[in-house]
């Protein structure tokens, strides 16, 4: 018989193959996080976003009901990680302080985030015309990463390793050491971006004060 020779294949030049819906919310929340993390807020429309995402704006609507939904998806996902942590046993200071530092490191890696810097740029500069945005950045952001941290340090008041009634100072001490020194910092221009190196520093001076300040001698060891 004939040897015969195998054919290519010829593909048809219809419609791309469909994305899943999954598929398409994650390119719409990389625009999203690309647009204000860029700083230029102009381009956080949704007309903007869904051009970057290659989206037609009819779908992007069946996808998130507004340019807020859609951030606070984006905020939702970034927390996503962090909330992963605090959630290992701990039984004694030593495990306290390991554990609170991976969690201080990547809460400060994701609030100085050039996407963080960005929402809270936002929030502050339509903090009259779009409420919304404010409530996103401080109820779903930083106040769920407060509260993250004031049921996990209650856990440990409840093993003993600090005092109930510190709970609540330690959180503040830890938010103002970490968090809201370097938001006033770049909110007056003095500080624009923070490398993990520098994070790492402001985390070490956090442990070392909750350290001293809360966690009792004969827990060190």
């Amino acid at each position: 018989m004939p040897e015969t020779t195998e054919q290519p294949v010829r593909r048809g030049r219809g419609r791309p193959p469909m994305r899943s819906r999954q598929e398409q919310m994650n390119l719409l929340l990389d625009a999203a996080a690309e647009a204000v993390g860029g700083g230029n807020f102009a381009n956080v429309t949704m007309d903007a976003i869904a051009r970057t995402a290659g989206i037609s704006k009819k779908t992007v609507y069946l996808l998130v009901q507004s340019k807020e939904a859609l951030l606070s998806q984006l905020v939702a996902r970034d927390l996503s990680t962090l909330e992963l942590l605090l959630e290992s046993g701990i039984d004694c200071a030593q495990d306290l302080l390991s554990e609170l530092r991976m969690y201080l490191t990547l809460w400060a890696r994701l609030t100085l985030s050039p996407l963080a810097l960005g929402l809270y740029l936002m929030a502050a500069q339509g903090r009259e015309s779009a409420p919304g945005i404010a409530r996103i950045w401080y109820q779903e952001g930083a106040e769920r990463c407060l509260s993250l941290l004031r049921g996990w340090l209650g856990k440990a008041a409840g093993k003993g390793l600090l005092v109930q009634e510190d709970v609540e100072p330690a959180v503040e001490l830890i938010d103002a050491l970490l968090i809201c020194q370097p938001l006033k910092l770049f909110t007056l221009g003095v500080q624009r971006c923070w490398s993990d190196e520098q994070i790492g520093q402001r985390v070490d001076v956090v442990l070392e004060m909750f350290g001293r300040c809360f966690i009792h001698p004969q827990h060190h060891s």
